[in-house]
């Protein structure tokens, strides 16, 4: 009992004199240690690194939505306020960085006071950012990083050029940015996250990410804001540039620059988006579709949309309440699929030219083109027209006549008349080319020798394309021959010819030829006289005589009588057969058409 009492004696004493167990808060305090060598530490930044070490999320926030509002971080308590210094140590100082976890530095409702700058450094860790405030720019000029997350944040302006993110980039839900964010150069290989985000900077570029790559996709949508350009050219996206939703803002200049903008998926510009501004798309690959169905594109009296050159693989949507006040060019475009333009709002502020583009489907209702003058189609090429497209020939004509009349472009008339030809409307093919030399005759300006062909034998046979109108001129001008030969054989107007032999010395007005002699026939002399190509064998026997019926016209020596008039129509008889005839044959030939 005694050696008992002994033992139990010497284990209280040894517990006694042992130094106490640490707890949970001390026994996590390497990284706290090490930042007390480089920082006078204050109780901000023993929750900082507590957490950090721990792999948690330093939350400074507070208890109600007032003291969480962001635009009164300045006026903050010093127990949320934390200086970027310390981040940028973590960062920077290998020592420090080994004590992070994977999870990386998670900080929310916080002030950072003071200017991030990891400029060049390689972060091995994502950062987040979570409701915080910092009033300082960033300047992540050339660093490396496994994710940046600015989730619900405030900043001033942001530095990041030539940015490498292994992850996701994310300023969005609520973040906002007051200055120019730069990511020129930038790579992320997750996707660029915007949505939500509002990026300030009316008096300069909001967003530049010109030569960027995204190997995911860009999300500039669902409330995102820009004031001042946004501008993404010759950048490389391997997803979709999703901006449904968008407001980008920059009045008399560029809104949204997309050129030489390579999309491996869609440019989605739909659904409430809106830019006040220019839109430029000149000379972009997208190898999905360009979709701006429902977007508004406003900048009066301008260009709304500067497509120039762009390349689509798949469709264009322009509809279902699209709407443009300014010129929408798709000039020289390249368009796979469909260029799809229904239910277009407010029709007559939009200019659009389709000059020289290439269009696999051409889709479009009669109330969405834009009024007269207003649309260029000199050069366009398309394959066919949408199946619910009105493809009658008068839609079309008026459709054609949408274009301005001076100078006068043929070839849109061409391009029409082969489409429908191919689509076997062969009969409505010709009537648009014979409109086409209709209206070159009321818009062009054409000298003499237009004038014969275009005003006076042109009509005759359709312009080539009816030549067998010319028969009814043909028929016409014989039933006249038959008529006014007609009336001059009963009025002595007509006598054989001079080499007749007759059976008497003197031939008296009622006198006969010899019997063999061809009787004259009115319906058969207009018709021989008529067709150069066949002999019927009266013509030469029978002739107006200019001697001959009372006289008209007498002035001195000059004696017009009704045979010299008559002499004088056969002449004319004979020329207009000789042009019927040749403008039959060359009709039909189909060597006269213009």
């Amino acid at each position: 009992m005694k050696a008992f009492l002994v033992s139990v004696t010497w284990t209280i004493l040894a517990l006694l004199l042992l130094p106490p167990v640490p707890t949970s808060s001390e026994a996590v305090s390497a990284l706290l240690e090490l930042a007390k060598q480089e920082f006078e530490i204050a109780p901000s930044d023993v929750k900082f690194f507590e957490a950090v070490e721990r792999g948690a999320t330093a939350d400074y926030s507070g208890k109600t939505d007032e003291k969480n509002d962001l635009a009164k971080a300045r006026s903050w308590p010093d127990e949320r306020a934390l200086k970027a210094d310390r981040i940028s140590w973590l960062c920077t100082d290998p020592e420090a960085a080994l004590l992070v976890t994977g999870r990386g530095i998670s900080i929310e409702g916080a002030r950072i006071d003071g200017s991030l700058n990891l400029a060049f450094v390689r972060i091995p860790f994502p950062l987040f950012f979570t409701d915080c405030a910092l009033l300082e720019p960033i300047d992540l000029t050339w660093a490396e990083v496994y994710g940046l997350y600015l989730v619900g944040t405030h900043t001033s302006s942001i530095s990041a050029g030539g940015l490498q993110a292994k992850g996701d980039v994310a300023m969005s839900d609520g973040f906002q940015a007051e200055g120019e964010v730069r990511l020129h150069n930038a790579v992320i290989g997750g996707d660029l996250v915007c949505s939500g985000g509002h990026f300030n900077n009316k008096s300069g570029r909001a967003i530049v990410a010109d030569g960027m790559e995204v190997r995911g996709s860009v999300f500039l949508e669902s409330g995102f804001r820009a004031k001042g350009e946004v501008n993404f050219i010759g950048a490389t996206i391997c997803g979709n540039f999703e901006c449904w939703g968008g407001h980008f803002s920059n009045e008399d200049a560029q809104a949204l620059v997309l050129s030489r903008l390579k999309a491996k998926g869609d440019v989605n510009l739909s659904a409430n988006f809106r830019a006040e501004g220019e839109v430029l798309l000149v000379g972009a690959e997208i190898e999905g579709d360009l979709i701006c169905r429902g977007g508004q594109f406003i900048n009066s009296g301008q260009s709304a949309i500067e497509a120039e050159g762009v390349e689509v693989g798949g469709s264009v949507f322009m509809d279902q309440g699209f709407q443009a006040d300014g010129r929408v060019s798709l000039a020289g475009a390249k368009i796979a699929g469909f260029l799809a333009w229904y239910n277009v709002a407010s029709p007559s502020e939009v200019n659009l030219d389709l000059r020289c583009a290439r269009i696999g489907t051409l889709a479009g209702d009669a109330t969405s083109w834009p009024r007269q003058g207003q649309l260029f189609l000199d050069g366009l090429i398309y394959d066919r027209i949408f199946d619910s497209s009105p493809i009658d020939v008068s839609t079309r004509i008026r459709w054609l006549r949408l274009q301005p009349t001076v100078p006068f472009h043929p070839q849109p008339y061409e391009q029409l008349a082969d489409v429908l030809s191919q689509s076997g409307l062969e009969i409505d093919a010709k009537k648009i080319l014979i409109e086409k030399n209709k209206d070159y005759v009321r818009f062009g300006q054409i000298d003499f020798e237009d004038w014969l062909w275009y005003r006076l034998f042109g009509p005759m046979v359709g312009y080539g394309y009816q030549p067998l109108n010319a028969l009814w001129w043909a028929f016409g001008t014989v039933a006249l021959g038959y008529i006014l030969f007609g009336i001059g054989k009963r009025l002595g107007l007509i006598t054989p010819s001079e080499d007749i032999v007759w059976p008497h010395d003197t031939m008296v007005d009622n006198q006969r030829p010899l019997d063999n002699y061809p009787r004259f026939n009115a319906l058969v002399y207009s018709l021989d006289a008529f067709v150069p190509l066949v002999n019927l064998h009266l013509e030469s026997y029978w002739l107006p005589n200019a001697n001959r019926g009372r006289t008209l016209v007498k002035a001195g020596k000059l004696r017009l009588s009704a045979g010299s008039v008559l002499r004088a129509y056969l002449w004319i008889h004979i020329l207009v057969g000789w042009i019927f005839t040749t403008l039959l044959i060359v009709g039909l030939t189909g060597l006269i058409r213009t």
